[in-house]
């Protein structure tokens, strides 16, 4: 079984997180996003993964490698030119297209979908392709699907044009794509978008494309707001796999260091290795300490992440904050709803940023 992971975008919409490396390398519980992607598409039996690669592809290539210490064997599809999610894949045939039954997912988002049931489901339709959906909730401003009552897609954000089926249900793409070799027939070489120009036509032309309806955990990790919220929401759910190691009593996550003294913790937290937290300091709402973080005397930290190496100085107060490698956060500030950055390290462009002490800081 194989999969190919699409990982070639901008990361326009995580700005400024991703100025210097990719979405997908971003790390989610002191490991990189894609891990997560990866690993779970190894626990339903894929053996080889195929990620193509554009923007700072090393962040990606680096984190990755060859792939065996996340279960699999990957390939890398280099994309000079972004080829968009169908030109991507069509990029990347040579690699898929002798596997039979394939799936393509993005490595922007978290799920724990049962990809064996998908795709015998899948199998057993003869689809040519299926999209695993989820109802659809309009506050979210995702696209439509709209599926009818014998699970075909119908139509996607509109598309084929025409009368809307007052019958068919509504519904959300996950990312999750199951495909058929036969797609590549379908999708020219260059640029181009699977859900926007190859399905429509392919449903126009009355080739079957179904949908299998997914109810369990599903996180979008967009931008950064998105990105802290699922963070926490996977520590707070406490399932993937990666964390059953780290746990100890009462929704706390140790990787190799002792349960700090004298702090108040409310739980979920996960501290990372080689990292300090200062007495009388606290803890609260879903926290995630990076490796050799240092965290001062009398600091209190809500719902915020802190990424490896970065710094924290006494008596500072932080809720919903990201607070990024290397950075020094002084002591005795109180900051809400923030994003900090090193100033050696960042090269970017610094509209609407301030500085604070020896970091970069922009509103979340």
């Amino acid at each position: 079984m194989k999969a190919m992971v699409l990982s070639a975008g901008l990361g326009e919409r995580m700005w400024p997180l991703t100025e210097e490396r990719a979405k997908p390398s971003l790390p989610l519980l002191n490991r990189p996003i894609i891990a997560f992607t990866l690993e779970h598409l190894a626990r339903h039996g894929v053996k080889e993964a195929v990620i193509n690669l554009h923007y700072q592809p090393e962040s990606i290539r680096g984190t990755v490698g060859d792939g065996r210490k996340l279960g699999l064997k990957v390939h890398y599809s280099e994309e000079p030119i972004i080829l968009g999610t169908a030109g991507g894949l069509k990029k990347a045939e040579p690699l898929l297209k002798d596997s039979g039954s394939f799936f393509m997912i993005n490595s922007d988002s978290l799920s724990d979908c049962d990809l064996g049931a998908a795709l015998k489901k899948h199998q057993e339709s003869g689809a040519l392709a299926t999209m695993v959906l989820m109802p659809q909730d309009p506050k979210t401003g995702y696209s439509t699907v709209e599926m009818n009552n014998q699970e075909r897609i119908v139509r996607i954000a509109g598309n084929p044009p025409g009368d809307s089926d007052p019958a068919a249900g509504r519904y959300f793409f996950t990312g999750i794509h199951i495909l058929e070799p036969e797609i590549f027939d379908f999708i020219p070489p260059g640029k181009s978008d699977i859900n926007k120009d190859v399905y429509p036509k392919l449903l126009a032309s009355g080739k079957v494309i179904r949908g299998h309806l997914h109810s369990g955990f599903w996180r979008e990790m967009g931008n950064p707001r998105l990105y802290l919220e699922g963070a926490i929401s996977v520590l707070r759910g406490g399932k993937d796999p990666s964390l059953q190691p780290l746990q100890y009593p009462g929704g706390i996550y140790l990787d190799r260091v002792l349960p700090p003294k004298q702090v108040s913790i409310e739980p979920p937290v996960l501290i990372g290795r080689g990292a300090i937290i200062g007495a009388k300091s606290a803890l609260l709402g879903g926290v995630v300490i990076g490796r050799q973080v240092t965290i001062g005397k009398g600091c209190s930290l809500r719902s915020t992440l802190v990424w490896d190496g970065a710094r924290v100085g006494e008596g500072s107060s932080l809720s919903e904050c990201i607070v990024t490698s290397g950075v020094s956060i002084p002591a005795g500030v109180s900051l809400t709803n923030k994003i900090f950055l090193r100033p050696e390290g960042y090269q970017g462009k610094k509209q609407k940023m301030e500085r604070l002490g020896q970091c970069w800081m922009i509103s979340l």
